[in-house]
């Protein structure tokens, strides 16, 4: 039977990034990229990830979905996507503004993008930590026209198109693909979703990238995707799922969990129908480890580490970490 594996994060360098990730983890615990712009990102756990250690360390998890199959990604990512590893979670570091952006669903990134072997993307953000007046951009305040929106993005004033929503540490927001979105400044947020890099953007703040040149926008793959009318809800309602687990989100693509076991453990099951990914939020410098089992092993989970749980595994139990995140691909009920 697979066992899990430990994960390294790798931090990603971006022109609106602060001094915050590359604080989380000891020189030579996570890889980082080369280059004088801050960390924005700290990519932890998705295709492109590397395990940390053991007798698969160095190989990304690509590699490993595509050699175990069914067997590591679950009859549910095995029966939608095939061999590619389905889903990607970071840590984002928001100093500045991020760009104006939207992604497309699967269907356009199939039909479009297939070259990039990219799938859609749906996301959702679990704020963290929040600046006091920290706000998210989340789609349009009303209906718009792709006139107004193509004007909008020539002059940069977008005024009272967009929807403007405070935010403060522990809510959750929700991106459907083809939603318009942005997050402000002052944020630390959990991002989860689905495993692709497929980013449009329609306005960036007149920034410029690692090379000095303005960085591109997308304005016509952009208006291709995007939902140009007002959404619904952009945070949806926690339900308590077991001791010290609370569902923050849910779509097609992915469930977010939190979990906290810090006062009398948490216990799970791992069933056949999708792997998981559990990251340890807390400050790797500071919070004590946490022990996680499983049928036949265990491992110490250090502050900020990330873990990939194989499908099938069973029974869980995390006792004294800090607080986690826990998300998978849902499917029907009979497969978990």
């Amino acid at each position: 039977m697979l066992t899990p594996w430990a994960l390294r994060a790798e931090l990603r360098r971006r022109p609106w990034g602060g001094d915050r990730l590359a604080a989380r983890w000891a020189p030579g615990e996570a890889t980082i990229e080369a280059g004088r712009e801050p960390v924005g990102e700290a990519w932890l756990a998705g295709p492109w990830t590397r395990v940390a250690g053991g007798p698969d360390a160095g190989r990304d998890l690509a590699a490993l979905a595509a050699e175990h199959g069914a067997a590591l990604l679950g009859a549910v990512p095995w029966g939608r996507y095939g061999a590619r590893f389905p889903l990607l979670v970071k840590l984002l570091d928001a100093a500045e503004p991020l760009s104006l952006q939207v992604h497309p669903d699967d269907a356009y990134a199939e039909r479009f993008e297939a070259a990039s072997g990219h799938l859609g993307k749906t996301e959702a953000w679990w704020v963290l930590s929040a600046a006091p007046g920290a706000r998210v951009t989340w789609g349009f305040a009303r209906e718009v026209t792709t006139g107004e929106v193509e004007q909008a993005a020539a002059s940069g004033r977008w005024g009272p198109l967009l929807r403007e929503l405070p935010v403060a540490a522990g809510d959750v927001v929700v991106n459907p693909a083809g939603t318009v979105h942005a997050l402000g400044a002052g944020l630390l947020v959990y991002e989860v979703q689905q495993a692709s890099d497929l980013t449009y953007r329609l306005f960036d703040h007149g920034r410029v990238g690692a090379d000095g040149r303005p960085r591109e926008l997308h304005l016509t793959q952009a208006l291709a995707v995007a939902r140009l009318t007002p959404g619904g809800a952009p945070a949806p309602a926690a339900v308590a799922t077991g001791p010290g687990r609370v569902e923050l989100a849910r779509t097609d693509a992915f469930v977010l969990e939190a979990v906290d076991p810090r006062a009398q453990g948490a216990t799970w099951e791992v069933g056949q129908g999708s792997c998981e990914l559990l990251t340890d939020l807390g400050d790797a410098r500071s919070a004590a480890p946490g022990k996680l089992r499983w049928l036949d092993g265990e491992a110490t989970m250090a502050p900020g580490s990330s873990w990939l749980l194989p499908a099938g595994l069973g029974p869980v139990t995390l006792h004294g970490a800090s607080r986690c995140a826990r998300c998978w691909v849902p499917g029907p009920a009979s497969t978990r």
